[in-house]
């Protein structure tokens, strides 16, 4: 896989791994804000889970997320095999915050197959145009790229429908026009 992207400097800057040095990684951090990327292969593994485990744990290593600034991250994964549970990646895009940093997109590269498997998270936010970058390059090199948003968590549906009905409320009211 090319894992040498043209990320948007202007978003992020590529940075040199602090545990992991088979990772690529990009970061942007200041005040306000905390994002990364981590581009890496897994030849071999036995679960998603596993990778997932292994991520999020390289994402403390790597990127040091703390409570005061969220951190949200993406990921573009190389993978030679692809598991049986593969299916169940959706499970470890977020759809909200987390404390260890909120998995925000995976763009999964199956190299001999020309395939790109990605999911986003359903709130597009600061990395999407990195996101969308990464898919464009690798059809641009003859990838077929499938790409899906997850689906909204039964929380935020809810708290979605609630703030429709107060729009509604408002209008009637004449709060909104």
């Amino acid at each position: 896989m090319r894992m040498k992207f043209e990320i948007p400097t202007k978003l992020l800057t590529r940075t040199k791994p602090k545990v992991h040095s088979e990772w690529a990684t990009w970061e942007k951090k200041n005040f306000n804000i905390h994002r990364g990327l981590i581009g890496l292969n897994a030849p071999r593994i036995n679960s998603i889970h596993e990778l997932a485990a292994q991520i999020r744990q390289g994402v403390r290593e790597e990127f040091n997320p703390n409570w005061f600034r969220g951190f949200g991250f993406g990921t573009i994964i190389r993978l030679h095999e692809v598991p049986t549970d593969f299916a169940e990646i959706c499970q470890h895009i977020d759809t909200r915050n987390k404390k260890g940093g909120v998995w925000q997109w995976a763009v999964v590269v199956l190299q001999e197959d020309k395939i790109a498997i990605a999911i986003h998270t359903w709130l597009h936010g600061y990395l999407r145009p990195v996101y969308d970058s990464v898919l464009q390059q690798l059809a641009q090199d003859g990838f077929v790229c499938h790409a899906s948003d997850a689906e909204v968590d039964v929380l935020i549906a809810r708290l979605q429908k609630i703030q429709e009905a107060c729009r509604m409320i408002h209008r009637v009211a004449g709060v909104i026009t």
